[in-house]
């Protein structure tokens, strides 16, 4: 059976019925990590970062985007079927948001944690698929892990590069989502439907209102 090795991750096994436990027990670890630690009830997630706009080429950071809610959601450019699906589920998310009176503007962020591969071109030839308001972000190496860092993002290899360079990233599925004032306020999971996001951000977004944040 799969069982956790010393440093507590799953420890994959062989056959559909070991590789269906390895990603179940993978998913529920992932989305412990993305809770991280609780202050006050609330998870310890988000902080600064430094990376670049794919679209303008120039320099963006965590205040760039404030006065506007932001949705924010890590992967990469070839991954085949995972990060297409998420961003379609949001770009779902914004015509949710455009049809409701009254909701907030929204930043969806599509940060990249495969820097190695996902240069500005890259990910501009990969926008082109995508609702033009998602902007996708890059930097180097080192401000890449610094994001994902920030909000507790996991990410490893799944297996090793060849030649070709062609190799997967496993990761978190979730997608975050931050206030205004970079206050993180919410994560939604894979299992998570655009319409119970939208409904959670107009949710928040009524309830800051009222409160005068």
């Amino acid at each position: 059976y799969a069982a956790d090795d010393r440093r507590g991750r799953v420890a994959p096994a062989t056959g559909p019925r070991h590789r269906y436990y390895y990603e179940v027990e993978k998913t529920r670890r992932q989305e412990a990590a993305a809770k991280g630690q609780k202050t006050y009830g609330k998870p310890a997630l988000g902080g600064p970062w430094t990376l670049v706009d794919a679209a303008t080429g120039a320099p963006v950071t965590d205040a760039s985007y404030r006065g506007r809610y932001q949705l924010l959601y890590f992967g990469f450019t070839r991954c085949p079927d995972i990060c297409p699906a998420e961003l379609v589920k949001v770009v779902e998310v914004l015509a949710r948001l455009d049809a409701t009176d009254g909701a907030p503007d929204l930043a969806p962020l599509f940060v990249s944690l495969d820097p190695r591969r996902d240069s500005l071109r890259q990910l501009r030839a990969y926008a082109a698929d995508f609702d033009p308001r998602v902007s996708f972000l890059v930097g180097t190496p080192a401000q890449c892990k610094a994001a994902a860092k920030a909000y507790r993002v996991y990410s490893a290899l799944a297996d090793d590069p060849d030649e070709d360079e062609d190799y997967l990233i496993d990761h978190s599925i979730v997608l975050y989502f931050v206030a205004p004032d970079g206050e993180f306020l919410d994560f939604f999971t894979q299992a998570t439907p655009p319409a119970t996001i939208a409904t959670k951000i107009l949710e928040h977004h009524k309830n800051r209102s009222a409160a005068g944040t």
